[in-house]
């Protein structure tokens, strides 16, 4: 008996769980474990990706201040990170910016011709993947035109982007300095017809201080002083402040 007392004793309970428990409900337990599993692995490979993002926008930010990529070591790094973060989730709009990012500033600091081309098309390839996950999001199309910008490619294209760039974010200082660079490269050819456009964002982009200060150094490279104080002048106040309309 004392054997017998000790064994019941020990029997597991899953064991005496398993013996009681219905089939419907068996199956009802094994699926909600199946999902358990899949979120905590859904949730770890965010949290892994999470990581490797914030290294790149670090890296990012860090390059940004300085104006220029620190070292081709921690180029190498920083696109080991995000395309570890975007095998874990390939179809993330905001990942697939951020290597494309990564992609400019190496063709800027580290190509010669043929590669610096290459490197560009394939960060636009990247962003048009981007904008067509997230359509809405207006820093997207900014950066698009800028590419564009960059491989010298004025044409009906970078005007459809202009106008959706606009309408995405009207007020935004990403949109505002895309639109002025993209406007002034236009009106080297003739005829421009987004005058409008162009005068819109310039005022926007100098009344915002996020984009005060490129707006300004837009229309000096560009020499379009003249044309820019013009656009002050016949401004409804308050009217936009530029330096070089004070003197």
């Amino acid at each position: 008996m004392a054997t017998e007392s000790r064994r019941r004793r020990r029997t597991p309970w899953y064991r005496k769980w398993y013996r009681h428990v219905s089939r419907p409900r068996l199956a009802l337990t094994g699926l909600l474990l199946c999902v358990l599993v899949s979120l905590a692995w859904q949730a770890g490979s965010w949290g892994l990706a999470h990581l490797q993002v914030v290294a790149v926008e670090n890296t990012l930010k860090r390059w940004g201040q300085n104006g220029k990529v620190s070292s081709e070591k921690d180029l190498d790094n920083a696109f080991v990170a995000i395309d570890r973060a975007i095998a874990l989730h390939h179809d993330n709009p905001y990942q697939l910016s951020l290597k494309a990012r990564l992609l400019e500033w190496r063709a800027y600091a580290m190509r010669e011709d043929e590669g610096r081309v290459a490197d560009y098309r394939a960060a636009l390839a990247l962003y048009k993947e981007a904008a067509a996950l997230r359509p809405m999001w207006p820093e997207t199309w900014a950066e698009m035109i800028n590419v564009k910008l960059n491989l010298g490619e004025l044409d009906g294209e970078l005007q459809t982007w202009m106008l959706r760039a606009d309408e995405m974010g009207p007020y935004t200082p990403a949109v505002h300095t895309a639109i002025v660079r993209g406007g002034y490269a236009l009106k080297q050819q003739y005829p421009f017809e987004e005058r409008p456009l162009l005068d819109r964002h310039l005022l926007r982009g100098l009344a915002d201080h996020r984009s005060r200060p490129e707006v300004a150094r837009l229309v000096e490279q560009y020499a379009q002083e003249v044309s820019a104080c013009r656009t002050i002048a016949q401004a409804a106040e308050p009217r936009p402040r530029l330096q070089i309309c004070e003197t």
